[in-house]
């Protein structure tokens, strides 16, 4: 996908709007795990303009479910530290995080767009994907069909994540 390039201004507008809520620490790990995305720009009078998109979580479907990814040192985790975390110890917080916010219905499914709760006759999932858009998404189990259909087309670079919510994740939360 070719974006045209910004100007010097619509560059540091979009650094700011695309990394404003992750933690400088956050974004480290993110890097070091090879979960951000590039844009990578240059013009005729050779100015290269590089920006850097973490991962996103997508609480639903629309422009304003699109968060920034917790720190878990930030949330209180109890865990692990950020900075000693696989990205399977992330996974496991971002469980907890997750149920936390689907205990507190602010979720909705990206797929067919209709509240997630812990009725455990309407199950849930949270998935990692990895591709043109890093993220952690949200979808009833029985939506998994139309996930890919709903999923194409998000950019990391047109996407305004906002600063997660804060949810205590000192311990899990028990799903009925």
């Amino acid at each position: 996908m070719q974006l045209p390039m910004p100007d010097e201004r619509e560059r540091a507008d979009l650094l700011a709007e695309v990394v404003a809520h992750t933690t400088p620490a956050m974004l480290a790990w993110c890097v070091e795990h090879q979960l951000c995305r590039y844009l990578i720009q240059g013009d005729a009078h050779g100015d290269i303009v590089e920006i850097v998109a973490p991962p996103v979580m997508l609480l639903g479907p629309g422009a304003s479910d699109v968060y920034a990814c917790p720190d878990p040192d930030v949330m209180g985790y109890p865990e692990h530290r950020l900075a000693e975390m696989t990205l399977v110890d992330y996974h496991i917080f971002l469980v907890r995080y997750l149920s936390q916010a689907v205990a507190a219905n602010k979720v909705s499914c990206l797929v067919c767009k209709q509240p997630i709760t812990n009725d455990p006759g309407e199950p849930w999932d949270g998935i990692f994907v990895d591709k043109e858009l890093v993220g952690w998404l949200m979808i009833h189990f029985d939506c998994k069909r139309g996930l890919a259909r709903e999923y194409k087309g998000r950019h990391p670079f047109e996407l305004r994540p906002q600063a997660p919510p804060r949810y205590d994740v000192s311990q899990d939360v028990a799903i009925s």
